[in-house]
């Protein structure tokens, strides 16, 4: 129980205030023995223990009432969980809140989402109590830290809508960790509002334990979640992927991919399902055979016109619980040159990666690599090239800020372990040493091995002469994500073969990133750099025979290449796909709306909320379609208790809440208590009334008059 008015609980001492008269008055007359009395008094005796019980209890219910009327003064509130709140009054109270997409699903009778219901709820929780000087709202958004004037102002912000997002929740406690820090705060409550996804989590981030450590040695400061962590009844999503825009002679037509998938627990059995679709406001509609896991279009083939060189369009689905994910746009050129560049200094690796790279995964692409040294780097032509692969030693100075600004544009690179010595750091990562499975004795030939190259201990060159060690030898990779990113699964739905990779060696890095898959020793295998734009990847070990068995087995060597290549080039070409974000439209200054979005709330007048919803997008003749990411239809809620143990050893309650819950998360009391003290009363001046008794008349009229006794 949690109090608004906690002072006024000082006053609980003066329940003691009957009792204490009670004592006052015992003493307040003297007893004097009189003999004539003793029959009286033994008449008495025969119901003092009833009259003891009757004044007990008349005086408990004084008690009672004294102490009701306290706590009606301090006005209590309801849920235990609020224990912690209204103790003593904050300095600050910051505010979490999650934007991103998923947030948006909604309870269809009470027509609110989880955005919605956590930011009136939250409001109207601080409006009944004492949020501190300072109210501070942190947005998934932007990150940045925005002071507002009362609660109820949280629910008109732009920057509290809803956005097509996702969300970055440890760089979201970062900020917090600056504000308190900047600002020097004492108490301060902490409110995280999210639906806890994995993606926006990410749990398996190296960040979290920072943070860990930082909110340690900060005092006062309580976290408390409100987790809308259900899945609706029923929820579908779509996706278009693999658009092309194909020439057969005289006819020129659209070919791609839709993918509709399931969430929640929906009792959907095979039925029609109308897909729309909309290609420079020409529409049409599809019926697909839907299941609980969804549908999908391989290679739709939509006719267009010859003359149409780009344009755009859309695929939607009917209503449901979340209107965020039920449409998904497009745009469409005609394909451009796939170029990458591999930078390596080291032949066998470098012709590993060209050949993977080379090779187009349709016939109709043009794909080109450039193998070079790095001696060699000034020669790359940034401008055309979609991803690059660095295999030697961490760059620096100049040709280090010139990748930040290629991944900036929307390119990708993907960095792997160099045979040299590294010690320099990119992008808040840097590589380690290397590290061999099996016992001390093997681990004693590599070294001796290592010694006889002239190898520093600790780094092992990909030389020819090197045995390659048994596959009984070598590590194995136990997890991976499937959902997303470049080990998704394949069109087909089948996982990739990760279980059968064999590792020989690998090169351990220390990173603030998220991996995307991990060793059998829970080292990272492939991890993924957050960024605004673009893709940065650090992959452990190498594809030859020395190191892996990568490029042996092929499929996914080859997989996780063409989806970087295809991810990267994507920003060449005059029509893009990109990712909702703050920064998403930065490259060009006249992005003008083409299409308006569905969400009807988008404040799209306010450039800062442009990019933050999904639409097309126009800047001469540059097109791009603006969509949630992928993770958002992927993505599941991480466990509970997972998320629980991210905040282990630091003040924290975690509330559960429904989004079709339309209760407040705490009501006062005080009626309760009224209640009690009318009652208790009520009761005492019952017990007070002169109860019956026997009328005991003396056989002695004895009277006192003048000193003489008749």
């Amino acid at each position: 129980m949690g109090f608004l008015q906690p002072l006024a609980l000082v006053a609980l001492p003066l329940i003691a205030l009957p009792i204490l008269i009670h004592l006052i008055n015992q003493h307040r007359h003297r007893a004097i023995p009189w003999a004539a009395m003793m029959f009286l008094m033994s008449a008495k005796r025969m119901s003092k223990g009833m009259a003891r019980l009757r004044h007990f209890l008349i005086l408990l219910m004084r008690v009672l009432a004294v102490a009701a009327l306290i706590f009606v003064v301090s006005r209590p509130l309801s849920g235990g969980w609020l224990g912690g709140i209204g103790m003593s009054k904050p300095d600050a109270t910051l505010i979490l809140l999650d934007r991103s997409a998923s947030m948006e699903i909604q309870d269809l009778q009470a027509g609110q989402s989880k955005r919605s219901a956590a930011l009136q709820k939250l409001a109207q929780l601080l409006e009944q109590g004492d949020y501190g000087t300072h109210l501070v709202l942190i947005d998934s958004v932007s990150g940045q830290l925005q002071e507002v004037d009362s609660p109820k102002a949280l629910l008109g912000l732009p920057t509290t809508g809803s956005s097509a997002t996702s969300a970055d929740i440890p760089g979201m406690l970062e900020s917090a960790l600056a504000y308190l820090k900047a600002n020097k705060s004492g108490r301060v409550d902490v409110w995280i509002c999210s639906d806890l996804s994995e993606n926006d989590w990410a749990v398996e981030s190296g960040r979290w334990q920072a943070i860990r450590e930082e909110f340690y040695q900060l005092e006062g400061v309580h976290h408390f979640l409100l987790a809308y962590a259900n899945l609706p009844s029923s929820n579908f999503s779509v996706r278009v992927e693999n658009v092309q825009r194909w020439e057969h002679g005289n006819d020129a037509e659209l070919a791609l991919d839709v993918i509709v998938r399931s969430k929640g627990s929906s009792d959907t059995t095979r039925q029609e399902f109308p897909i729309e679709f909309e290609v420079n406001n020409v529409r049409s509609v599809v019926e697909v055979e839907l299941d609980r896991q969804g549908a999908s279009l391989r290679g739709h083939r939509i006719p267009i016109d010859t003359k149409l060189r780009s344009g755009w369009g859309s695929v939607g689905l009917p209503g449901d619980a979340n209107p965020l994910d039920n449409r998904f746009f497009f745009v469409f050129s005609e394909p451009t040159v796939r170029r990458a560049v591999v930078v390596s200094d080291d032949i066998k690796n470098g012709e590993a990666f060209r050949r993977a790279l080379t090779i187009p995964t349709d016939p109709r692409l043009q794909h080109q690599t450039e193998v070079i040294s790095a001696n060699d780097v000034a020669e790359i032509d940034w401008e055309s090239t979609g991803v690059l692969i660095w295999q030697t030693a961490l760059p620096r100075g100049a040709v280090a800020d010139q990748i930040a600004q290629f991944v900036d544009t929307g390119r990708v690179v993907m960095f792997f372990p160099p045979s040299q010595n590294a010690e320099e750091q990119l992008f808040g990562s840097r590589w380690g040493d290397w590290q061999t499975p099996g016992n001390s004795s093997q681990r004693s030939a590599v070294s001796s091995q290592q010694e006889d190259f002239g190898i520093p201990s600790g780094n092992l060159l990909a030389d020819r002469r090197q045995p390659t060690v048994s596959d009984s030898h070598s590590f194995g990779v136990s997890w991976w994500r499937g959902d997303t990113d470049l080990l998704a699964h394949a069109e087909s739905g089948n996982a990739l073969p990760l279980n059968e990779l064999h590792t020989y060696r690998y090169r351990s890095f220390e990173s603030l990133g998220t991996p995307l898959a991990r060793f059998d020793d829970n080292a990272p295998l492939l991890t993924r750099i957050a960024t605004d734009r673009g893709a940065v990847y650090f992959c452990s070990t190498l594809p030859t025979a020395q190191f892996s068995s990568l490029e042996r087995e092929g499929v996914i060597f080859y997989v996780i290449l063409q989806r970087a290549l295809e991810q990267g080039s994507q920003a060449l070409a005059v029509a893009s796909q990109r990712d909702a974000g703050p920064e998403v439209l930065a490259d060009h200054n006249q992005w003008e709306l083409v299409t308006p979005v569905d969400n009807s709330d988008a404040p799209l007048h306010l450039s800062s909320q442009r990019g933050l919803h999904a639409g097309v997008y126009r800047d001469g003749a540059y097109l791009t379609a603006v969509n949630r990411s992928q993770i958002e239809d992927s993505a599941t809620a991480a466990p509970v208790e997972t998320v629980d143990a991210l905040f282990d050893g630091m003040s924290y309650r975690r509330i559960d809440v429904d989004v079709g819950d339309t209760s407040a998360l705490a009501s006062e009391l005080w009626r309760v208590f009224l209640f009690a003290m009318i009652v208790a009363l009520l009761v005492e001046a019952v017990l007070s009334l002169p109860s019956k008794s026997v009328r005991v008349t003396p056989l002695i009229d004895l009277t006192v008059a003048g000193g003489k006794t008749e």
